[in-house]
């Protein structure tokens, strides 16, 4: 029968942008869950989009 006070580690790290526990080895390695992974890559896109967007309704700029 095995001890039940028995300790063990299992490697875990902090999500870089919802503080979550990170058990997965990919997670540890990318610093991100799935979730925040998908979400801070759309992100990333809407903000390079967004540079080459323009608007008709500013002033000055021509």
């Amino acid at each position: 029968m095995r001890d039940i006070d028995e300790v063990f580690h299992i490697p875990a790290r902090r999500c870089k942008r919802c503080g979550g526990l990170l058990t997965s080895s990919k997670a540890i390695k990318d610093g991100y869950g799935h979730t925040c992974k998908m979400k801070t890559r759309k992100e990333e896109l809407e903000r390079e989009e967004a540079k080459n967007q323009f608007s008709l309704f500013e002033e000055g700029k021509e």
